[in-house]
């Protein structure tokens, strides 16, 4: 139940405390005067956008606090001790909201800081506002169906039906998705097998492609030295120009001519004959050096090198990574031949899933189509006592076995009307008024309401079109509501406030060129002045005031 609410530089409001109880309170004021500012400031508590029009002229900031008792609201307290936002077991729940000029917000619970997800989280069962646009939303019939649900209390069987669904939607995606991945596998299977038959060939493990490269850059280099020292063998052996016979000729001409200077010639035959003899030694050491290139070995890690350099190209990867992508394929094909193991079972999964939500949406519609009946009785019921005595309200439940499963159900629900005896009921689109549908609108929620567990209910001139003696119906019906919850309504009928237990006057003050709305809860006296002003305007005579008194004393002995 809302305790209090504070309201300080929001709108034209400067600072206003408003203490709340139980039963019905009302809130009412000249037009103009802000009536609708408590709404709106409360909108705001149960997590609504900010907006920087909401800061008072002149103020940094605008700040709003709410106070409620949550005594009896054991699910709300845990969930508060769980997210850190209670310390103790209090039965007050503190909300504030401050506003600044620049738009931003800031929320706090108890004075912690949230967000504003679960600010609405946690004032979703304190709180409902119903506005005066109510009438709109009765005519639109995805409202429709929800109405019937929260008259009916079906919001357990409609969670359970969408969740049945959104598991049957999810496995049926899935489903599909596994089918278009086993005909694209289809289509690529030739293409992924061959690429295998090339990877297998390949047989590349971690490693290999190093080694690969390292053999063959050594068998390069090996062949490159087995024709250097080829070379130098046919320098030093070839049968007709060895160097070393050339040397030895040479060495044998100059010792013949050796007499004629031998002091000068020895010298050189004797550098040649050492010559010679290094030559030959090293003739030997050839001879006996022994390299084995294989020259097939070579072409075979050839090929294997630009076939990994190719794979590696056409997989778009490093050349020793190719060997993970023989890995990856026979994964791919793996996936691929169990597809159809996977496919089957998953059918029969989705099979069982939509029996399950068929089993689940048929027993909603059986519920849905009892509510729908006991709803037309009650709401027809509410009509004649707001002054349309010959009204036949009709809650027609339509199950649709054809289209295709909905999370809502199978259900399409329609609301009809008929005014006058004899007339057959139609949509309320064709042939409700608009004071016919504010009426309808506000017996609806006061119906829908009762069922919900919120404790608070907030009607927002939802009274708008109507006069008379049907206004004195509204006022008591939300008086009897009042009863079960608390009920707080900005109302401009008299009738409607005489009603109430409570009243609070908004009214608008000028003061040094500053408009200001002003809230104070009324006395006895104070509610016959207001109620005077609501049924003679601003001329209050006496006859007027006894008229109010009439009206207060005839609500009820209980106030």
């Amino acid at each position: 139940m809302l305790l209090q609410l504070i309201v300080k530089d929001f709108a034209l409001s400067e600072k206003n405390v408003l203490d709340f109880s139980e039963g019905m309170t009302c809130i009412t004021g000249e037009t103009g005067a802000g009536k609708s500012l408590s709404v709106d400031a409360l909108s705001l508590i149960l997590g609504s956008r900010a907006d920087s029009a909401f800061v008072r002229n002149g103020c940094d900031k605008a700040e709003i606090s709410a106070v409620f008792s949550i005594d009896s609201n054991e699910l709300l307290k845990t969930y508060l001790k769980e997210h850190d936002l209670s310390s103790d077991d209090t039965s007050d729940l503190v909300i504030r909201r401050v506003v600044t000029k620049d738009g931003k917000s800031k929320a706090y619970i108890n004075d912690v800081p949230c967000t504003l997800s679960v600010l609405k989280e946690v004032t979703d069962s304190l709180v409902a506002i119903h506005g005066q646009h109510a009438s709109v939303k009765l005519i639109d019939e995805k409202n429709q169906l929800n109405l019937l649900d929260s008259f009916a209390g079906l919001s357990k069987e409609v969670s359970e039906v969408a969740s049945s669904y959104d598991l049957y939607i999810s496995k049926r995606n899935l489903l599909q998705n596994l089918a278009d991945e086993q005909l694209n596998g289809a289509n690529n299977y030739k293409t992924l097998r061959f690429e295998l038959d090339e990877l297998e060939k390949l047989d590349l493990h971690e490693g290999d492609y190093e080694k690969i490269s390292s053999d063959f850059d050594a068998l390069s280099h090996l062949s490159q030295a087995q024709d250097a020292i080829a070379l130098a063998q046919g320098v030093l052996e070839n049968d007709e120009h060895n160097i070393i016979d050339i040397i030895s000729a040479r060495i044998s001409d100059l010792s013949r001519v050796s007499v004629y200077a031998k002091e000068s010639i020895d010298p050189i035959v004797d550098d040649l004959t050492n010559a010679a003899s290094l030559l030959d030694r090293a003739r030997e050491k050839l001879d006996n050096f022994s390299l084995k290139a294989n020259p097939q070995m070579v072409e075979e890690l050839s090929e294997k090198l630009s076939k990994c350099h190719e794979l590696a190209r056409r997989f778009k990867v490093q050349p020793n990574e190719v060997h993970k992508i023989l890995a990856k394929k026979q994964n791919d094909l793996e996936y691929f031949l169990s597809l159809k193991e996977k496919i089957a079972v998953l059918t029969n999964e989705v099979k069982s899933l939509r029996a399950d939500y068929e089993q689940k949406a048929s027993a909603l519609s059986e519920k849905r189509a009892m509510a729908a009946k006991k709803m037309s009785e009650s709401v027809t019921d509410s009509i004649h006592e707001l002054a349309m005595s010959n009204g036949v309200f009709n809650a027609s439940v339509t199950r649709d076995e054809e289209s295709r499963p909905r999370r809502s159900g199978r259900d399409e629900v329609k609301f009809l009307f008929s005014a006058n005896i004899g007339q057959e009921p139609l949509e309320l689109s064709t042939v409700a008024s608009g004071g016919e549908l504010s009426r309808l609108a506000l017996a609806i929620e006061v119906l829908t309401s009762t069922a919900n567990s919120t404790q608070t209910l907030i009607f927002d001139e939802v009274d708008t079109g109507i006069s008379g003696r049907t206004a004195s119906s509204v006022g008591s019906l939300l008086r009897r509501l009042s009863s079960n919850v608390q009920v707080i309504t900005v109302t401009h009928l008299p009738q409607v406030a005489a009603m109430a237990h409570h009243q609070f006057l908004v009214t608008k003050i000028e003061k040094d060129g500053t408009t200001s709305s002003f809230v104070q809860e009324l006395d006895e006296k104070g509610r016959i002045e207001e109620i005077a002003r609501m049924m003679g305007g601003n001329v209050i005579t006496e006859d007027t005031r006894c008229s109010a008194k009439a009206l207060l004393d005839s609500s009820g002995s209980d106030k």
